[in-house]
């Protein structure tokens, strides 16, 4: 599994936030391409979402891996060794 800050698609017909991904300089929705065995740690609205994702898992346009420390130097305590 890795870790991984994305953004977040907030979609004005419903209200609702999303994880997102980049395309053509905007953000949209991801929700299409999300596959199983994702766990959402943080809603950090409305900067990003913080996922744990399954290692093969292909990194979609606007997320970044992260390692645990980066993690609990942005949210202190959120991963437990």
């Amino acid at each position: 599994m890795k870790y991984v800050y994305l953004p977040i698609y907030h979609d004005p017909s419903t209200g609702y936030y999303e994880p997102g991904k980049i395309e053509d300089g905007s953000v949209v929705s991801a929700s299409g391409d999300l596959v199983g065995g994702i766990h959402t740690l943080k809603l950090d609205n409305p900067t990003r979402y913080v996922f744990h994702v399954p290692e093969d898992m292909g990194l979609l346009n606007g997320w970044e891996v992260k390692t645990t420390s980066e993690i609990n130097q942005d949210y202190p305590g959120l991963i437990q060794p």
